[in-house]
């Protein structure tokens, strides 16, 4: 067998920005792609004074125009000195992004974007401290998602790279198309995501070795962390740092400190929530109190209160989700106790009203309910399409070349077509199984998308298989072409009625339990049905088409009218404002035929009291473009931008995270003017008309730097974006 070559793809320390700096709930259009490619472009490195740090280009110095976007990406920009001249003080305020995206019913989560020059200092701080981290992070033994190791990032140059590829030939994207995304700066050990954790065999050896299970989490540990604590942690402990007189901690204690407080304003209680770095943060500091619990729990003072890990309990944590497996209660209580000691010491406690206990077998309604839904669409998706013809597909090599002497094909046209889906029915299956189960849909929304992506997946290649016979039988000249093209029409027919049944079905899913991670399965079940319906027009004149053009409008004209809907259930109560924006990207898929009318977008504004954020104005713009049907929109969309910045003290826009992104983001921006990009520039202080042609010369040049205005590919950045999911 041929051995696959590996080849090592050489990003610089910059990837870090990939990963490790946005939060995952981004809109799918926004990324760090292209900062990255600025960044490490021009590979911006820090001289660090006493009082302040003053940023210079280690190559290409000569590029004026680059100094000149940086001073105002990294909010250097001072008013008539020299525009090279980029510098901060060590104190300086910076003010992140904060949105609020859908969590519980009637409740909302508030993730952070942090400033671009405070993303720079993450990226200078890993360079740093990467092996500290590393270090800090593999202490505990009940830890089951901590850094491992620094993540190699290779691909294999086979057919199957070459397949995932394309026609892409941008090597800095290859990681984009690869097995596996580069998700993290590090690799992490044991468990990239919970839901590994379950079907482990840790998980099954410990249910034969204990009765009992208790689950539970830490109550809004984040918003609890003091930031001075990963002093305490990473110096021995609070009691040291207290003493000791002149003593703050270890260096990456103080650093991390300091940079966790650089992020946020200088808050010193909270840290930002989104960013894979906080959740190493918190990583540090809760495997410092993992290692207090487990050796107080083993040098009691009376042997007979003495507890084992591994032996007399087990323990295991994944961020701050804890699973104790035990046999005596009064393990559990010595472990409960030590543990919310700890705890409190550093500012945190256990959330009651998440604590589940269960004996053995080990199984939550949450799995019951799972398995249910596996039956239910296996039901679905397992019939065989051309009843016993679908057999003889799966012994057929992939590319095999039909004898053209060979009548094998024509037996497809004796064959019924099976294919059916009543919406409506599953709908109300999958209420009786919530129901039944006794839980809710927020706990199994994001399964049943995910499991309905995976088989749609299966079953259109499937169908594929079997309706290649038709295109092999349209090729051949002694054939009776319009019974071919008949046959094949009415197959079309039938899976546009079951394509349009399945996107009934996911929006009735997504509309119970309205999250980003369910936006994000919804736009993949349906950006897979986008591709394959756009392969429409005349089967008898062109075989490789699947989809007659009424067909295509047929399915195309149901997802407007359910993103439409969605649109229009949406309210400033509902805390799902975001989730309904980011639909308005996949809605652009469909094409401008498609667009919604002005009226559409005005309603949803209003009804959704839309404040204008900055995910809100971004979206927007890339939904307007330049359709001329939504001049007044853009219009209006352009002078609210303007008021934002009156919004916030001069003085301060330039450390304004959502401004600076903003700012930068409309200069690469091609639906607006160059007059109104100039009108930005002033607001943000930069008042010099040759400081801001030398921006925007450089903007045209750079294109993007957050937002991909145009040339935007979906179907590629879903595979991105969900692989990097961390929660299941």
């Amino acid at each position: 067998m041929k051995r696959r070559k590996k080849v090592k793809l050489n990003y610089s320390k910059e990837r870090v920005l990939f990963s490790d700096v946005l939060p995952y709930e981004c809109p799918i259009i926004f990324s760090n792609r292209y900062l990255y490619r600025f960044l490490a472009k021009y590979l911006w490195v820090g001289k660090f004074g006493k009082k302040e740090t003053q940023l210079k280009q280690t190559k290409r110095t000569d590029e004026k125009d680059a100094s000149a976007f940086a001073a105002l990406l990294f909010g250097c920009y001072e008013q008539g000195k020299l525009i090279s001249d980029l510098k901060h003080k060590n104190n300086a305020l910076f003010y992140p992004y904060h949105f609020n995206i859908a969590h519980k019913p009637n409740k909302n989560r508030t993730l952070s974007i942090i400033h671009p020059y405070n993303q720079w200092q993450v990226v200078d701080f890993y360079e740093q401290y990467k092996y500290s981290i590393l270090y800090l992070c593999n202490q505990s033994k009940y830890s089951l998602r901590k850094p491992h190791k620094v993540a190699q990032y290779f691909y294999y140059r086979d057919r199957l790279h070459r397949k995932l590829l394309g026609h892409e030939s941008d090597k800095v994207e290859l990681f984009f198309n690869e097995y596996e995304n580069l998700k993290t700066y590090f690799s992490y050990k044991k468990y990239s995501n919970i839901y590994k954790f379950y079907e482990d065999y840790r998980y099954q050896r410990a249910e034969k070795r204990f009765k009992h299970l208790t689950k539970f989490d830490l109550q809004s540990c984040f918003d609890s962390i003091y930031t001075h604590t990963i002093s305490w942690a990473t110096a021995g402990g609070a009691d040291k740092v207290k003493v000791l007189p002149g003593y703050h901690g270890s260096w990456v204690g103080d650093a991390f400190d300091n940079l966790m407080q650089s992020v946020n304003a200088r808050e010193t209680n909270g840290i930002v929530i989104g960013p894979e770095f906080s959740r190493i943060f918190a990583e540090i500091i809760l495997q410092y109190i993992d290692q207090k619990v487990e050796q107080e729990l083993l040098n009691k003072k009376h042997p007979n209160e003495s507890i084992h890990h591994k032996s007399t309990y087990e323990c295991y944590r994944y961020v701050d989700d804890y699973f104790l497996f035990y046999n005596d209660e009064k393990d559990r209580g010595l472990f409960m106790e030590s543990l919310t000691k700890w705890l409190k010491e550093f500012k945190m406690q256990i959330s009651p009203s998440k604590t589940e206990e269960f004996e053995r077998p080990f199984i939550t309604k949450i799995t019951i309910a799972k398995q249910r839904i596996d039956h239910l669409f296996s039901d679905i998706f397992s019939t065989p399409l051309w009843e016993e013809v679908e057999s003889n597909l799966d012994v057929e090599k992939e590319n095999e070349t039909e004898d053209e002497n060979s009548d094998k094909d024509k037996e497809i046209l004796d064959k019924k077509f099976n294919i059916y889906l009543p919406a409506n029915s599953v709908n109300t299956r999958i209420k009786a199984i919530v129901r039944e189960s006794g839980i809710e849909y927020r706990d199994i929304a994001n399964y049943l998308l995910e499991k309905m992506s995976q088989r749609l997946d299966a079953f259109l290649n499937r169908y594929e298989k079997g309706f290649k016979k038709y295109e092999r039988l349209m090729l051949k000249e002694d054939i009776n072409k319009d019974e071919v093209d008949l046959q094949a029409q009415r197959v079309q027919r039938k899976l546009t009625n079951f394509l349009v049944s399945l996107i009934d079905l996911s929006f009735f899913v997504f509309n119970s339990n309205r999250q980003i991670n369910t936006t994000l399965k919804l736009q993949k079940i349906m950006n897979t049905i986008i591709i394959y319906a756009k392969r429409h027009g005349d089967f008898k004149t062109n075989p490789e088409v699947r989809f007659q053009t009424i067909s295509k409008d047929i399915i195309f004209k149901k997802m407007q009218d359910d993103i439409s809907l969605v649109l229009a259930a949406t309210d400033s109560h509902r805390y799902t404002l975001h989730e309904s924006l980011y639909l308005l990207i996949l809605a652009k898929e469909l094409g401008s035929a498609y667009l919604f009318s002005p009226e559409v977008i005005k309603s949803f504004i209003e009804k959704s009291e839309l404040e204008y954020n900055l995910f809100g104005c971004i979206i927007l713009m890339y939904y307007y473009a330049n359709h001329k049907c939504y001049d007044t929109q853009k219009t209006l969309l352009k002078g609210e931008i303007l008021k934002k910045y009156g919004l916030v003290a001069e003085a301060e826009r330039k450390r304004n995270s959502e401004l600076t992104i903003l700012t930068a983001d409309m200069m690469t921006c091609p639906f607006v003017d160059d007059t109104y990009k100039q009108e930005l520039l002033t607001l943000m202080g930069i008042t010099e008309m040759k400081d801001q042609r030398m921006i925007l010369r450089f903007a045209k040049k750079q294109k993007y730097i957050f937002t991909r205005w145009t040339m935007f590919n979906l179907n590629k950045e879903l595979q991105a974006k969900i692989s990097q999911e961390v929660y299941s």
